[in-house]
């Protein structure tokens, strides 16, 4: 098994996106000295909407900045994300090696499928960069919607598959056959099949062993968990402890902002695979548990994966 480190892009979700300086430095100089984390994923290139920080919106001067300061050469261990939502459809936007940047993301929903391949295609052909093509909110597929996605994306040029369980729904316990197959059929096309993991209902780590029998070839990680919602499967559960002493080292000297915050609204939105931004409005409106999860209750068809407000009044 083989990792993408995650923390400062998916972690950014729980510090605004707004990383400091020094702890971006001492964790990209930590993670690149693993020889089990492929690459490092800074964060969404360009966005187009919702936050503006650095780590949501990075560019070629972001890119070059964190270089400059690490005098790194001859390195192309960096990933970004990108949003097909919400982002540049424009492949001359995206950066080439010379930054350093050696895969790029393509993210999207089942729905937005023939959108996403033809992006992540021109931004391979442009970028010369491996590519993954990573589905959003897994568990809301049926198995149509999984074989069509997945063949669709093996004939985009791409390196990686992934899905992703968006929600922390996922039970492996009695999914392991369905996931078995798509693993395999993955795989058959020459590509490798990846997963990335949130903890919401405290499965992660569970999940990611009965992955290892599916066939997955590589897994998302961060450090602490950091990650939206109830976070990620933590890169420190993995990774053999021989090989991360200084990893611990790192993860220790910055504990004060490595602080994920599980609530019980996490868990409810798991139990109904509803994006985490209800359970975060939830909060927000001071909705008790309790009533969460009866308004949740009520969530049908693509509310579950697009917060609408009108479910929580």
């Amino acid at each position: 098994m083989n990792f993408i480190d995650v923390t400062l892009r998916d972690g950014g979700h729980q510090v605004k996106f707004d990383w400091l300086d020094d702890f971006v430095d001492s964790h990209i100089r930590t993670i690149i000295r693993s020889p089990t984390i492929n690459f490092i994923e800074l964060g969404y290139w360009k966005q187009t909407s919702k936050s503006t920080n650095k780590f949501y919106d990075l560019n070629e001067i972001h890119l070059q900045d964190i270089s400059d300061r690490l005098n790194i050469e001859n390195f192309n261990k960096f990933s970004i994300m990108v949003d097909c939502h919400y982002c540049k459809h424009d492949a001359n936007e995206y950066p080439n090696k010379d930054f350093g940047v050696g895969l790029v993301r393509v993210c999207s929903r089942s729905e937005d499928i023939d959108i996403a391949v033809k992006l992540g295609e021109s931004i391979k052909k442009r970028t010369g960069s491996k590519l993954s093509m990573n589905f959003f909110n897994i568990t809301n597929y049926t198995m149509v919607d999984l074989e069509r996605c997945v063949k669709l994306a093996s004939n985009s040029g791409a390196d990686f598959i992934y899905f992703a369980d968006t929600h922390g729904t996922l039970d492996l316990e009695h999914e392991f056959e369905k996931y078995s197959d798509m693993a395999a059929l993955i795989n058959s096309y020459g590509v490798t099949p990846g997963f990335h993991l949130h903890d919401h209902s405290g499965k992660a780590y569970f999940n990611y062993r009965q992955l290892l029998k599916c066939g997955f070839g590589s897994t998302d990680v961060s450090l602490a968990g950091m990650g939206k919602g109830d976070g990620n499967l933590k890169l420190e559960y993995v990774l053999p402890v021989f090989e991360s002493p200084e990893i611990l080292d790192h993860l220790e000297n910055y504990r004060s902002i490595l602080q994920m915050k599980p609530s019980s609204y996490g868990i409810i939105s798991s139990y109904f695979s509803i994006t985490d931004y209800y359970a975060l409005q939830a909060i927000r409106l001071g909705l008790k548990p309790s009533t969460f999860y009866n308004k949740a209750s009520f969530i049908e068809g693509i509310n579950k994966d697009n917060y609408s407000k009108e479910h929580l009044m």
